[in-house]
């Protein structure tokens, strides 16, 4: 299943690659997420949907531009074709493609795979399997306070958490692709991702997230919501949750 997925994030870093640069900001209309629609994310979105339709229509799919699409299929393929599309049109080298193979919601992802379209590093993990960046096994590090790096949403809606959690912390960073920087948690890279919003209506949905989540909790590590709880998403594009997402239990005491 792995290798169906690889394919598909081969399609799109094709697509893109052989793409007009400066057309990637045109605005295509209202995702089903509520969202526009720039060029790139369709671009990137019907590179997986050709994809799928030549591995003949394996999966629904649930994707932030269409919604979901009904192909009668036991198990649902949650994609974020670009997660990052901002750090895209702004020339950030940091985005990557986002695919899941659900049963059912989040919880019961059993394949995943997030590519960083620049770099090529490929994050893939299998329910009960493990987690491998690159083809090795990976795992969350220790914390150590001394050398902490903390991933954490600074923006006009960050929780007074996340602004406590930055005071605590060394080293910061926020990098524009959910997908990535969970990611980087289950590699070691850094010790925690946070994203945490007052508002309701700003958060991660489960398509930016839903294959992170996997990687991460196979590697070792925690994904919760702002109440502390395991984090699971309904197949909706429109709901958006607060993410906290940490490798190494002792964290939580920091949280606190």
């Amino acid at each position: 299943m792995i290798e169906v997925l690889r394919d598909i994030a081969d399609e799109v870093s094709a697509a893109l690659d052989s793409s007009d640069r400066d057309s990637w900001g045109d605005d295509m209309g209202m995702g089903a997420d509520g969202t526009t629609t720039n060029r790139i994310d369709w671009i990137a979105e019907n590179a997986v949907l050709s994809a799928l339709e030549r591995h003949g229509n394996p999966f629904n799919v649930l994707s932030e531009e269409k919604g979901f699409i009904d192909m009668n299929r036991e198990m649902t393929l949650i994609v974020d074709p670009l997660d990052g599309t901002y750090n895209a049109l702004h020339g950030i080298p940091f985005y990557a493609v986002s695919l899941a193979v659900s049963e059912g919601t989040m919880k019961d992802v059993r394949w995943a795979l997030v590519r960083n379209l620049i770099s090529g590093d490929e994050y893939t993990a299998t329910r009960g399997g493990g987690a491998f960046l690159n083809g090795r096994r990976i795992h969350t590090r220790r914390y150590d306070s001394t050398s902490p790096v903390f991933s954490i949403f600074l923006g006009k809606s960050a929780s007074q958490r996340s602004l406590l959690l930055a005071s605590k912390c060394k080293r910061i960073r926020s990098m524009g692709s959910a997908a990535l920087e969970i990611s980087m948690v289950a590699s070691g890279a850094s010790d925690m991702y946070c994203y945490c919003s007052e508002l309701p209506d700003v958060g991660l949905r489960i398509v930016d997230i839903a294959a992170a989540t996997l990687i991460l909790r196979e590697a070792g590590g925690k994904v919760m919501d702002k109440k502390l709880i395991m984090l699971d998403m309904d197949t909706d594009v429109r709901k958006r949750s607060s993410v906290l997402a940490i490798g190494d239990e002792s964290l939580m005491k920091v949280i606190y």
